[in-house]
């Protein structure tokens, strides 16, 4: 059509109608007064011209607290849960979690202080931090699973620490396979060491890059890093409705949760597993920017790509579950002498989950188990006297196999002599008297089943000699004091050591 009128005399030009589309720029006072250098470095206005996400995809902010009643907060907290000792509730006395949740959701387009990157994005107080900044895996954990179980689509955590947890990975396992994208800072301590949970395969670990795109010299790096994204100096929301600079990890990772928030509007379920966390994962790591920082993963993020990026890519593959199983048997201990039939018990865990445990006796598989408590009977008397090895072997769903240490045991089923020898004094005779300073030869019989090994002769308690073979007998010199009575008694061992007292014959010395 273009092309014919383009022919006609009567026509000055033809052209196609273009469409043009409104940059949308936020009112929001410190947006525009140029504050927040990290928006525009992100291209997050680009990418709300795209979307402005929906108050339906919460974000958790796992945290100090955040308070709820700040002018830019109101209205943006729908639900708050403490799981820490603290008794100040979901207030954020520390100051901390304040700060992240308005990086990731600020009230914006409001006319007054900064813009959240998640914009439309509501938000879940779940403080897991006490009010002086530190809290117990365990507490956070437990806000892993509540937000996940209360609606949270995005978990942010702004902490870690330097130890693994498996109670915390397994709650980030949880969280994701409910359709959550988990998101944390990689550490502050300039390192590749892993950082908790920033580490773990389902979590997205975040490095943070300064306004010039250089990586901030506080940041950890390294290959388990998967992206990067402003860190400060940010301007965003503190405690006391005010504003104040934080830089750190920990001001990068809300970015990319508020990132996800957005990005989740805009994807589709591309590999059919009824969930889209995997296609918002794949969104904001592929489309991120190269800036020629190594050590960040896939790049710093750039939400424009991310959001537009709509599902079209295929989505990461499923993490790869390499680790393989602990186990290792608890009873009985290596060393031990077993005989009848006994229980061999083991343990065995796994990040995602054990899916059965063998039992081997000298290298062949004897029995399975597939569910904890790991248990197996053995009747020892079906096996030969003598020395028996036993390992146990813990199998996980992605058929990694992990290995207990080799212990060894002693099988001995021979009949065991519990029946004690019989002694008794036959010389001198109870009540007899001997004369003071004389030598008394002590006489005694000891018989037993299986054999006397040892007879032990005792005058007031107190051991004076023993002897070994029969006859059996002991001399003692008595003492000069006149009129005093010892008490004289024998004890005999057997080949089994298994032992047995006289009667007490009483002897006075005259």
């Amino acid at each position: 059509m273009i092309e014919a009128l383009s022919h006609n005399s009567a026509v000055e030009f033809a052209e196609k109608n273009g469409i043009a589309e409104a940059m949308l720029t936020p009112n929001d006072s410190y947006f525009l007064s140029g504050y927040q250098w990290n928006m525009t470095k992100v291209q997050s206005p680009q990418a709300w011209d795209t979307t402005i996400g929906l108050s339906t995809i919460p974000v958790a902010i796992l945290d100090t607290g955040v308070e709820s009643t700040h002018q830019d907060l109101t209205g943006k907290v729908t639900a708050e849960v403490n799981f820490t000792d603290s008794t100040t509730g979901t207030s954020d006395i520390y100051g901390h979690g304040t700060h992240v949740a308005g990086i990731s959701a600020a009230s914006t387009n409001n006319a007054l202080g900064v813009a959240g990157l998640g914009y439309n994005s509501t938000l879940l107080n779940v403080k897991v931090l006490g009010d002086k900044g530190t809290g117990y895996y365990s507490w956070i954990a437990n806000g892993i699973t509540w937000a996940a179980d209360h609606g949270a689509k995005v978990i942010n955590m702004s902490l870690g620490g330097a130890s693994p947890s498996a109670t915390l990975e397994s709650a980030v396992n949880y969280a994701w396979n409910k359709g959550v994208v988990v998101v944390a800072a990689a550490g502050n301590n300039a390192s590749t060491s892993p950082f908790y949970p920033a580490y773990y395969t389902n979590v997205i670990a975040v490095a943070a890059t300064q306004s010039s795109d250089q990586l901030s010299s506080y940041s950890n790096y390294g290959d388990w890093v998967d992206v990067a994204a402003p860190g400060g100096p940010i301007w965003s929301t503190v405690k006391g409705n005010s504003y104040d600079y934080m830089a750190g990890t920990s001001m990068a990772s809300p970015h990319v949760a508020g990132l996800a928030a957005l990005v989740f509007t805009k994807v589709s379920d591309t590999n059919s597993n009824g969930l889209l966390n995997d296609e918002v994962r794949s969104c904001i790591q592929t489309y991120a920017d190269n800036i020629g920082v190594t050590g960040i993963g896939s790049g710093r993020i750039n939400a424009y790509n991310a959001v537009v990026c709509s599902g079209a890519l295929p989505p990461l593959p499923p993490p790869s579950d390499t680790t393989p199983p602990v186990t290792s048997i608890t009873s009985p201990l290596n060393g031990s002498i077993v005989s009848g039939t006994i229980t061999v018990s083991a343990t065995a865990s796994d990040s995602v989950g054990v899916t059965s445990v063998e039992l081997y006796q000298d290298g062949v598989l004897a029995a399975t188990d597939t569910a904890s408590p790991y248990e197996f009977t053995w009747d020892t008397t079906q096996s030969p006297s003598g020395a028996h090895t036993l390992q146990t072997k813990a199998y996980d769903a992605a058929g990694n196999i992990g290995s207990s240490s080799i212990i060894s045991v002693t099988v001995d089923n021979t009949a065991k002599d519990t029946t004690p020898p019989v002694t008794s004094i036959i010389s001198p005779l109870n009540n007899a008297t001997v004369a003071r300073r004389s030598s008394v030869s002590i006489a005694a019989l000891a018989t037993d089943e299986t054999g006397v090994s040892k007879v032990e002769f005792y005058v007031n308690a107190f051991l004076q000699c023993s002897d070994t073979s029969s006859p059996y007998s002991c001399s003692w010199k008595v003492p000069g004091a006149p009129g005093k009575t010892y008490k004289f008694s024998t004890k005999a061992f057997d080949t089994s050591n298994n032992s047995a007292l006289s009667s007490m014959v009483n002897v006075t010395a005259k």
